[in-house]
């Protein structure tokens, strides 16, 4: 999508086109995509107002306020102004010599389009904390980002289209350590037991599962054999970028997770992609809950448009063969062959608690 919006852009400049309406944006991009479905694909209108966002953040464009709104939401308004960005060689070449020994002025010898001074602002600020870092404490991305940039967002959404760097701190040739910058891992969800010492928890990939799960784990203690100290939502993909958070509550050396999703490859593609970002966790297989989700399964539930991963199959395969017998794998090479799937759903808290009887 930013590519097709930055060629927008360009055939705005070529024409010397200094305004746009979104509606014409939105039509190019759709015709670049080759149609409305393959434009849906690819984020739609979403990615559009996302890609939008960062062009204003950039100071590449912005809204003319007399137009109005589009109605949709997140809403845009309808016309957009392209500015040109004003460069300058006014800098003080004295005060450049002095910052370069914690910065590198070199890009913008090269790029001279980016000496503005907006950017020199936020190299002041830059090189002030760099001559203190060593007395500085660690911080968030945000609290950095507002003190250097006086916008807790700056370097969150700072991208620069053209070139594919992250912004000024490529530029500069400088890195979120140098800055004390501390990248916390957004929260996941979870239940606690009561418990300050956490050692075993159990991911699930589904909202109603987890709740399941909870009521089990509150009402009887253990599922499936196994005691969670805590049980975490996943809220599917979502728990590979968030897993990180588990530092925030646990010592992440000592505890024991158990995965359990859904059967299928996006399931599978989630615990393999877990276990190879996060070698310093112990995570396994929840593989008494897999093998009562194959064996429960009595009717074919299709795949749909997800899309099969062979290699996810074969990890999955490999780890859980130990713990079921052979049939229990013949099924699931059959579900997998026949393009079918079995939602973790299967196993609701009625089962759970059949089980337990």
């Amino acid at each position: 999508m930013e590519k097709k919006i930055a060629r927008f852009m360009n055939e705005c400049r070529k024409n010397n086109r200094k305004r746009f309406d979104l509606t014409d944006l939105e039509n190019f991009v759709v015709d670049a995509y080759g149609g409305h479905d393959e434009y849906l694909r690819n984020g739609g209108y979403i990615s559009v107002y996302e890609t939008i966002s960062i062009l204003k953040i950039n100071g590449e464009i912005r809204e003319i306020e007399s137009s109005d709104y589009n109605g949709l939401n997140p809403s845009l308004k309808t016309r957009w102004q392209i500015i040109t960005r004003k460069s300058c060689d006014c800098w003080d070449k004295s005060k450049m010599l002095k910052f370069s020994d914690e910065l590198d002025f070199s890009y913008y010898t090269k790029n001279p389009d980016y000496k503005t001074d907006t950017e020199w602002e936020y190299i002041n600020n830059i090189y002030l904390f760099m001559k203190s870092r060593d007395s500085r404490e660690w911080v968030s991305l945000e609290e950095r980002s507002l003190e250097l940039f006086n916008d807790e967002k700056f370097l969150k959404n700072r991208k620069d289209k053209a070139n594919g760097k992250l912004g000024i701190l490529s530029r500069l040739g400088i890195s979120h350590e140098e800055l004390k910058i501390k990248k916390y891992g957004e929260m996941f969800i979870y239940w606690n037991r009561g418990t300050s010492n956490i050692r075993n928890g159990i991911i699930l990939e589904n909202h109603s599962t987890f709740f399941s799960y909870k009521r089990i784990a509150e009402k009887i203690g253990d599922l499936f054999g196994f005691v969670p100290d805590i049980l975490i939502y996943g809220e599917g993909k979502k728990i590979e970028s968030s897993m990180s958070f588990l530092n925030e509550i646990t010592d992440t050396g000592k505890v024991k997770l158990l995965y359990f999703g859904d059967v299928d490859s996006e399931g599978f593609g989630i615990y393999q992609r877990l276990k190879e970002r996060y070698p310093e966790i112990d995570i396994k297989l929840q593989s008494e809950a897999y093998m009562h989700l194959i064996k429960s399964c009595e009717r074919e539930y299709p795949l749909g448009e997800q899309k099969k991963n062979d290699a996810y199959l074969r990890y999955f395969i490999d780890e859980i063969k130990e713990h079921v017998n052979y049939s229990i794998i013949e099924k699931l090479e059959n579900i997998w062959n026949s393009n079918c799937r079995i939602p973790q759903e299967l196993l609701n808290y009625e089962y759970l608690l059949k089980v337990k009887k």
